[in-house]
């Protein structure tokens, strides 16, 4: 699918409306997916699955096994090269920019495009695009968009769209979650969401995950002062397999620290970077380097080694916090 260089913004209802014009839809999540990409996607193929659509799940990674537990994950499929699909109607879910969405654009041929995200971030890359800043993720656009439309919840529905709150605010103690944030999630579980169901299983470490963890935190380093606190993973000691993203928590939470990095070499040469602040807004410097996210909580990928990326975001981060 063509990329654009500036969107059409639409109201939640336009939105809605090209759902609802659509007989075949495909749902593309993020790569590097999480709670939010996958709970916010799972939720709108439920909804549009109950009005009759045709629904097609993808996205271009492997999927997490701490959140394999969500209704219909196992609905998706990963297109390879070579592959077609055609759809009315491609919507790609909480991704900022183009090359989030992996090969999806170039694999699926659709009538139209349309972009549904929270980041401020976003880089309008989409035919249509419905953006919301101020929501606290996906998921509580999706809820919107079912009240907008008036399309009806259930169990499973519920379970998708709170367990993208969740995930997406720290389990409701990050700054972006909201009155309205908790007043969604307290709807939700009059359909029978078990919170204590969804905490446990995104908090299940696997063996592997937990000796990881303890090579990882030997790397720990401060710098600026010990205003910086950075954690680092080589490619050599990378595993595709094993869930690190919960480590950028542990420099996250010291004393001290104003921004906290995870530092991930996760191929030769292609380095991810997460950033988490306190009082900077790290989203600008994720966005320079091709990235995005929010004021507290971003990230970029560079096309460079570990020590490179670490001497460019850093010099960065040193720059901001000057």
């Amino acid at each position: 699918m063509k990329v654009r260089n500036m969107s059409k913004e639409c109201s939640l209802a336009e939105a809605g409306k090209l759902l609802v014009q659509a007989q075949s839809v495909v749902l593309c999540s993020h790569v590097n997916p999480d709670g939010d990409t996958l709970g916010s996607t799972l939720a709108l193929g439920h909804l549009l699955r109950a009005l009759g659509k045709q629904v097609f799940l993808t996205v271009d990674d492997d999927i997490p096994m701490n959140l394999k537990f969500i209704p219909g994950i196992d609905g998706y499929q990963r297109l390879q090269e070579g592959q077609t699909c055609q759809a009315d109607l491609l919507v790609i879910l909480d991704a900022s920019s183009a090359d989030r969405a992996g090969n999806v654009l170039q694999l699926v041929q659709a009538g139209h495009l349309l972009n549904l995200d929270h980041h401020k971030t976003n880089t309008r890359f989409a035919e249509y695009l419905y953006l919301d800043a101020q929501a606290a993720a996906t998921a509580e656009i999706i809820y919107d968009l079912a009240e907008e439309m008036h399309w009806q919840l259930d169990k499973n529905i519920a379970f998708c769209i709170f367990t993208g709150l969740y995930t997406d605010t720290g389990s409701f103690k990050y700054s972006n979650t909201t009155a309205k944030t908790l007043r969604a999630a307290a709807h939700l579980l009059e359909f029978g969401v078990d919170p204590s169901f969804i905490s446990d299983n995104l908090e299940l470490k696997s063996r592997e995950t937990i000796t990881m963890l303890s090579k990882v935190l030997n790397t720990l380093t401060f710098t600026h002062q010990g205003a910086i606190a950075y954690l680092e993973i080589s490619n050599a000691v990378y595993d595709k397999d094993v869930d690190t993203d919960s480590f950028i928590s542990f420099p996250r939470y010291i004393e001290g620290v104003e921004v906290a990095i995870l530092f991930k070499e996760v191929e030769p040469g292609f380095t991810r970077v997460s950033m988490r602040a306190k009082n900077i807004d790290v989203s600008k410097i994720a966005f320079s380097f091709g990235g995005g996210g929010h004021q507290k909580a971003a990230g970029c990928g560079l096309k460079a080694d570990l020590a490179t990326t670490k001497k460019q975001i850093l010099s960065a981060l040193e720059t901001a916090l000057s």
